[in-house]
C-alpha cells in the first residue's frame, strides 16, 4: 500500500534538493511496488496522476499484481446537503470532479471515513488473498 502525502521525500520539508522529476521518479517506483494506492480526494492534480497509473496498472498492465486505487474523502463539507437556493460560492457543500469520483467507484472505492475505507481494504485482501 503506497500513500503518497506520506512518503518520502516530498513529505521531508527539510532538505533541498527535492526537484519535480525526483517527486515524480520517487512516486513511480513506489506506486508500481505497492498492490494499492490509498489516496486523499483533495482534486489535486498529482494525486489525480498518481490514482490514474494505478488504476491503468491495475485494468491494462497486470490485474492480478495490482489492485487498484481507493479514495479516502474525509472533507467534512462532502456530508453537507447542497442548498437548492444557493449557487456557486454561496452553496457550501463540496464538490468532486465527476470523473474522478468515477474513476474510484470503478476501481476499489471511495470513501468518507477511514473506518470504512479500511473495511474495503480489509475486503480486498480477504478476496486476493484468501485471507
Amino acid at each position: 500500500v503506497f500513500c503518497p502525502n506520506e512518503s518520502e521525500p516530498s513529505s521531508d520539508k527539510t532538505r533541498t534538493d527535492i526537484t519535480p522529476r525526483l517527486i515524480y521518479d520517487v512516486d513511480i517506483e513506489a506506486v508500481e511496488s505497492c498492490n494499492v494506492l490509498i489516496c486523499q480526494v483533495s482534486e489535486d492534480s498529482g494525486t489525480n496522476w498518481e490514482s490514474g497509473y494505478m488504476d491503468c496498472l491495475s485494468r491494462h498492465v497486470d490485474p492480478a499484481r495490482y489492485y487498484g486505487v481507493i479514495g479516502l474523502a474525509t472533507d467534512i463539507r462532502l456530508r453537507t446537503p447542497p442548498h437548492p437556493d444557493r449557487h456557486g460560492v454561496e452553496n457550501q457543500a463540496m464538490y468532486i470532479n465527476a470523473l474522478v469520483v468515477g474513476g474510484l467507484q470503478g476501481s476499489l472505492g471511495i470513501y468518507l471515513d477511514e473506518n470504512a475505507m479500511i473495511a474495503r481494504l480489509e475486503e480486498i485482501r480477504r478476496e486476493r488473498e484468501g485471507g
